[in-house]
């Protein structure tokens, strides 16, 4: 399974992008948008990842962070399109 960083934040709604684990390289030039904190979480249990409680935390102290997911190929595959 490839690993990639996942970068959220919130200004009008959650924003998502992926990077490689190298921290370096952008993965594809798709931004994933939600309305709520509930259609993020949801997105983020899709994405397996590494450690869903420092996830909820960043979410809820400063609403933006990042974490590591274990993606599926087909997942990859499809952001870097």
């Amino acid at each position: 399974m490839p690993r990639v960083l996942m970068n959220f934040q919130h200004y009008k709604d959650w924003v998502v992008h992926f990077i490689e684990a190298d921290c370096r390289t952008t993965i594809g030039r798709r931004y994933f948008h939600f309305a709520t904190e509930e259609g993020l979480r949801t997105f983020v249990s899709r994405c397996n990842v590494e450690d869903m409680a420092d996830f909820e935390h960043a979410m809820r102290a400063w609403a933006r962070g990042n974490s590591y997911a274990n993606l599926t190929e087909e997942q990859y595959h499809k952001l870097k399109q």
